[in-house]
């Protein structure tokens, strides 16, 4: 199977350079492992009604971090879409509060 294309929102992006270097390093680590392996992912269906996000989306939890990857899968143009970049310990009730939307 080839690698799907990935893109990073910009908010996203900010959030990543912003991590720990081990955690940068684990997070792109699992990034590339998405990238193959598309299906790792899972639907993103908070009990929280507050806790959803504001568009439907994938979740992955980064091994060894208390991180949590969401991102957009388009299967006909395989193409992988970071959109946010939490830390899992936060209140998941304002998990996406400061989500911007681009």
């Amino acid at each position: 199977m080839s690698a799907w294309t990935v893109l990073y929102t910009r908010q996203f992006e900010t959030l990543l350079m912003e991590l720990s270097d081990g955690d940068y390093e684990r997070v792109e680590h699992s990034i590339d492992i998405l990238a193959t392996n598309p299906g790792l992912a899972r639907d993103y269906d908070p009990v929280y009604e507050a806790a959803r996000p504001p568009m439907p989306c994938l979740w992955y939890h980064v091994p060894r971090t208390a991180k949590d990857l969401y991102l957009i899968a388009d299967e006909e143009a395989t193409l992988l879409t970071f959109i946010f970049l939490v830390d899992a310990r936060e209140n998941p009730r304002h998990r996406f509060d400061s989500m911007g939307v681009e």
